[in-house]
């Protein structure tokens, strides 16, 4: 049975998570220290599509939008659009990171894994790897400034970068009915993986060098493409991600 975009959270999840709301460790794995929960207090306000206004510090899996997730994603530039010709959206990222890892795979669940794997960006937006670095280096520095152990901080502004998308994933693989990548190793190697590939084609493609994609892992194999990678527009990349919504995980926007 499919599942629309109104009938999005998944049933019989709790079993999967910690009563801390954290993922259960996969079997054989030792529990990690629970992270300590956001304040119940904290409200961070994100305005959606239809006017409504989310908490993002307490998001739910009901709040999770598929179609909008598509609209969002499909304006959302790859590498802050700092190439020539048309930008390639991070829908378009994800839709053809999915077709090439089922091509490989043939496994349509790895295939949606990928197509979700930076669904955050669509709340979030898309905090590029320079601009996270750059933040982090200014944050560190500030907090040195203001007598902060620099042992302490170092990785921290990085990491809370980290959980904050982490944490938003966590709610949209709920939504989509999907356990969590970290119940899943294989997949999330292979989720990973496909996203340096991704990132080392596409910049193979948008930028004139033959040398080291900054900040990109370029060792690995390319991925397998059922098409060149050239902007698609924003109307194209939309339909794309949400026909893949549909194919891989059963998630019908219409």
């Amino acid at each position: 049975m499919k599942k629309t975009a109104s009938a999005r959270t998944a049933a019989g999840r709790k079993s999967d998570r910690t009563p801390g709301g954290q993922p259960a460790p996969a079997e054989g794995q030792a529990a990690k220290p629970p992270v300590r929960p956001v304040s119940q207090e904290m409200r961070i306000p994100n305005i959606m599509h239809d006017g409504s206004v989310i908490n993002l510090a307490a998001l739910r899996a009901d709040q999770i939008d598929f179609a909008h997730m598509a609209s969002s994603l499909s304006k959302i530039a790859r590498f802050c659009g700092r190439h020539h010709d048309a930008a390639v959206s991070v829908a378009q990222h994800s839709v053809m990171g999915a077709d090439a890892l089922f091509s490989e795979t043939g496994d349509g669940v790895l295939a949606g894994y990928f197509l979700l794997h930076d669904g955050h960006e669509y709340l979030l937006g898309d905090v590029s790897r320079p601009a996270a670095l750059m933040i982090a280096w200014m944050a560190e520095a500030c907090l040195a400034e203001r007598g902060a152990d620099p042992a302490a901080v170092k990785g921290a502004v990085k990491e809370g970068i980290d959980r904050a998308k982490a944490a938003i994933d966590a709610v949209i693989l709920q939504a989509a009915g999907l356990p969590a990548l970290a119940r899943m190793p294989a997949y999330r190697r292979q989720v990973a993986q496909m996203d340096e590939r991704m990132c080392a084609a596409e910049g193979r493609a948008l930028y004139p060098t033959a040398g080291p994609i900054p900040l990109v892992q370029t060792s690995l194999p390319p991925p397998k493409l059922t098409g060149a990678i050239r902007g698609w527009g924003a109307m194209k990349a939309e339909e794309a991600f949400a026909e893949r919504l549909d194919r891989y995980l059963g998630i019908v926007t219409r």
